[in-house]
């Protein structure tokens, strides 16, 4: 008999806050912390070189600037995915998710859809939620709430096996 774990989600604002940031660090971890690092150095310097007697106030100033909105970057890039979810035909409403080893049937007010695991890039469970990929940058993400504990492994493992 063929398992199946079942879940029903709400696609909306709180459910989904967050996880730009998971699928951020889940696919570019090492860009994120050379990002973060840079940006430090840049914010030090600039205010070294802002100190009263170096000749380095301007140059120091823009340092500090460019630290500083590189450290916004991602919290604007997470107000506009937001905003496109909003969009979305199925924002506001309930999405019910079928898992098995066959693969994941959605079915919503926005339509129904029955997908096999082939077509998915990669499942990636993580402390918040989980992360399903249709390719390297689009991804469904159902929050840790809507989970009974061990279910996000299950699927994990689920998809392992149809990739054998």
């Amino acid at each position: 008999m063929e398992k199946k774990i079942e879940i029903t989600s709400k696609f909306d604002g709180p459910s989904q806050h967050g996880s730009f940031s998971r699928h951020m660090w889940c696919r570019y971890r090492w860009w994120v912390v050379l990002r973060s690092l840079l940006c430090i150095v840049a914010i030090c310097f600039g205010s070294y070189l802002i100190e009263p007697g170096t000749k380095g106030g301007v140059f120091g100033g823009f340092l500090v600037m460019v630290g500083s909105l590189g450290f916004m970057r991602p919290m604007l890039w997470q107000m506009w995915h937001e905003r496109g979810l909003r969009k979305h035909p199925a924002y506001e409403t309930e999405v019910h998710y079928e898992f098995s080893e066959r693969g994941l049937k959605i079915s919503g007010l926005a339509g129904d859809a029955d997908v096999p695991w082939s077509e998915f890039y990669q499942v990636k469970p993580t402390r918040k939620g989980l992360l399903i990929y249709q390719d390297k940058k689009q991804y469904l993400w159902i929050p840790n709430a809507d989970f009974e504990q061990g279910q996000m492994q299950e699927i994990f493992k689920m998809k392992q096996t149809a990739q054998l």
